[in-house]
């Protein structure tokens, strides 16, 4: 059996299970994100007199529009490592047929040479 027919299957048995035992899995992940927020919306309130709900809300968009550009990323990862696009697509919770509508940058299979992404300007300012 090749790795995308275990991995398509493997897909399959995670959708199946209930959200409960699937939020487990990124349960911790997204504690240490929240938390991450709240201390930099924290000092986002201090330096500039934000109110902490709108510096909360100002700094968890940044991290959805990072995180976005980190999926991405990973899918164009996933694709120049031998994952299908449909595989690609079905753990992203996309629909196979629409592995390109949702990740663009997989026309040209992954290639590199395209624009950056948000992720790799904060990866940068990490070096």
């Amino acid at each position: 059996m090749s790795e995308n027919t275990e991995d398509r299957k493997a897909l399959a048995a995670i959708d199946g299970e209930p959200l409960n035992e699937q939020i487990a899995y990124y349960r911790k992940p997204f504690m240490v994100l929240w938390a991450a927020i709240q201390e930099a919306s924290s000092e986002l309130a201090e330096d500039y007199g934000l109110s902490q709900d709108m510096a909360q809300l100002w700094v968890a968009e940044r991290m959805r529009q990072v995180s976005d550009s980190l999926v991405d990323r990973l899918a164009e990862k996933a694709v120049a490592h031998g994952s299908s696009k449909s595989n690609v697509a079905r753990a992203a919770g996309a629909s196979p047929a629409n592995a390109e509508r949702r990740f663009p940058r997989l026309k040209n299979d992954g290639a590199r040479t395209q624009e950056r992404l948000l992720i790799d300007d904060v990866l940068d300012t990490l070096e």
